[in-house]
């Protein structure tokens, strides 16, 4: 990751980690992968303007999905910068493009203020999980369950210390990442077609520490024959609300 003047850059080495296992097959990429990536280009962005003594947290990430999430090994290369700052927070906007420049997403994020600073430095933040080549698939990187639920499909996983942000609490990229995978599961659940992403957006309401466990909890609202409507609500061990996300798909043609 690196800045230039007021533009915040990183890339992402893709390959079959970025694949959601499916009934039956290895599955397909999923838009909410790009999590981590758009998260920590987004929240660096916001960074640049933070008062002395505070830190950034996201509120809301939103990812509009513009062409396929490639797997074949090559690069994403994600850009952000701020378009507003107050005393409250900020707002910072920017895209993934893949290695011949062509857009592959279109995000945007909400961060605000708080005063908690992270142990680490920010030089050390590794951002998540780095995607490895002994990780056959997004389930497996995450060590994630999901299961069918009556109308709807659950993930559960525990933040575990390659999941968090700096300041120790499920990384904003991964409960993103794993809303799309616990909605993709609820629309195989309830019989639809195959679908890719069409956008993410998530409010963060309240933290995941370090070694909790999280439930991703995924209802479909409508599944039309070309497009999807996917809610999921994330709770922790006590039954509150950790994220509230809606996940829209379109049918693969």
């Amino acid at each position: 990751m690196g800045a230039d003047g007021r533009t915040v850059s990183a890339s992402m080495r893709t390959g079959p980690w970025l694949n959601a296992p499916r009934a039956g097959s290895a599955g397909d990429p999923v838009g909410g992968a790009l999590g981590v990536l758009v998260d920590n280009v987004l929240g660096y962005a916001i960074m640049l303007d933070r008062p002395a003594g505070h830190w950034s947290v996201s509120s809301e990430i939103s990812i509009d999905l513009c062409g396929p999430v490639p797997v074949d090994g090559s690069a994403l290369l994600a850009e952000g910068s701020v378009t507003h700052s107050d005393s409250r927070g900020g707002i910072s906007s920017g895209s993934v493009v893949d290695v011949r420049g062509g857009l592959v997403a279109v995000c945007r994020q909400q961060g605000r203020w708080i005063r908690t600073l992270p142990a680490a430095s920010p030089g050390s933040d590794s951002a998540g999980p780095a995607p490895g080549t002994d990780r056959r698939d997004l389930l497996e990187l995450l060590d994630a369950q999901v299961k069918s639920t009556d109308g709807g499909a659950e993930l559960e996983l525990v933040a575990t210390p390659e999941l968090v942000n700096p300041l120790g609490n499920l990384h904003g990229g991964i409960g993103l990442c794993a809303s799309d995978v616990a909605a993709h599961a609820a629309l195989e659940a309830a019989g639809g077609p195959p679908s890719d992403t069409a956008s993410v957006h998530i409010a963060y309401v309240r933290p995941v520490p370090r070694n909790t466990a999280v439930r991703f909890r995924a209802s479909v609202e409508h599944a039309g024959r070309s497009f999807a409507v996917v809610r999921v609500t994330s709770v922790n061990e006590n039954g509150r609300p950790c994220t509230i996300a809606t996940v829209t798909t379109g049918v693969r043609t």
